[in-house]
C-alpha cells in the first residue's frame, strides 16, 4: 500500500508542477511588433537597433525575458499587437484614438512632427505656425502613413487632403518626385532616410510644426495586467538609476 501512496504522490506532484509551469509561461511568452522606423527601431543583418529598440532591450533585460521581436509593416504590426494575447507593439505614438485599443508602457522616447514640401513646390507658407498648418490644408496633397500618427494627428486637427503611402519612406519619395505637395513626418526619421538614399537636406524644408509626441510600447488588452505593470516598472527602474548616475557625475 505504501507504494500506492507513493505513487499518488509522485503523480500528484509531477501535474501541480506542470500546471505550476503552465501559470507561467504567459510572462515568458510575449510577442513584440514593431516596424523599421530609424532612427527609432530598425534592423540590419537580423540585428536590432535604434533608440526606442536600445530601452526595450533594457526593459527586457530588468524583468528577465526575452521576448520574441518582430519586424512587419506598420499596418500588420498594429492588428497583430492588438488582437493577440501577450502581444505588445513599440514605437507607437499614444493619440486619443488608439487610446482603447492597448495598455501603455512608456514614455521610450519622443518625436517631433512636422509638415515638408520639396524644392520643385514654389508655393510660400508664412505667418505664424498656425497660419501655416491652416495653409496646409488648403494643399492638393499631404502624403502620410497610411495608419500612421501623423494621419491620426491631422485628422483630429481637421486635415481633409492627406494622401496615403503603405510606408513613410515610399511618402519621402512620392515628396521628392512631386506627387505629394506637403508631407507629414518625424523630422529624425526623414533625416535618416535622406541620407541612406543620398537626398540631399537641401531639396526638402519644413513648412510647419506639428508637435512633439511620445513613444510608447503597448500591449493588447487581453494581455494580463501583471504583465504590462512589469514592463512599466523595469521603466521607471532604468529611468531612477540612470537619473542618479547623472547626479554622480554632476557631483
Amino acid at each position: 500500500m505504501s507504494w500506492l501512496v507513493s505513487m499518488r504522490s509522485c503523480g500528484y506532484g509531477a501535474v501541480f508542477y506542470l500546471l505550476l509551469s503552465l501559470l507561467f509561461v504567459p510572462a515568458h511568452a510575449q510577442t513584440i511588433y514593431t516596424e523599421n522606423f530609424p532612427p527609432y527601431n530598425y534592423e540590419v543583418d537580423g540585428k536590432l537597433l535604434g533608440l526606442s529598440s536600445k530601452i526595450i532591450q533594457k526593459m527586457a533585460r530588468e524583468i528577465g525575458v526575452e521576448p520574441s521581436i518582430s519586424f512587419l509593416p506598420w499596418a500588420r504590426a498594429y492588428k497583430y499587437a492588438k488582437d493577440r494575447e501577450n502581444s505588445g507593439i513599440f514605437s507607437i505614438v499614444r493619440v486619443p484614438s488608439r487610446e482603447p485599443d492597448f495598455q501603455w508602457v512608456g514614455p521610450i522616447e519622443t518625436v517631433n512632427m512636422g509638415i515638408y514640401t520639396s524644392e520643385l513646390n514654389d508655393n510660400e507658407y508664412f505667418g505664424e505656425n498656425d497660419q501655416r498648418l491652416e495653409q496646409a490644408k488648403e494643399a492638393v496633397s499631404i502624403g502620410v502613413q497610411r495608419g500612421g500618427a501623423a494621419e491620426k494627428i491631422l485628422m483630429s486637427m481637421g486635415f481633409k487632403n492627406l494622401h496615403h503611402s503603405a510606408t513613410s519612406r515610399k511618402a519621402i519619395l512620392r515628396l521628392i518626385d512631386h506627387r505629394y505637395e506637403l508631407l507629414a513626418l518625424d523630422g529624425n526619421y526623414l533625416q535618416f532616410i535622406l541620407e541612406a538614399e543620398n537626398i540631399p537636406q537641401s531639396r526638402i524644408r519644413r513648412v510647419a510644426d506639428i508637435g512633439e509626441f511620445d513613444l510608447y510600447l503597448a500591449f493588447s488588452n487581453s494581455t494580463p495586467t501583471e504583465i504590462v505593470e512589469k514592463w512599466q516598472q523595469a521603466l521607471d527602474t532604468i529611468r531612477n538609476r540612470s537619473l542618479s548616475e547623472d547626479k554622480g557625475v554632476m557631483n
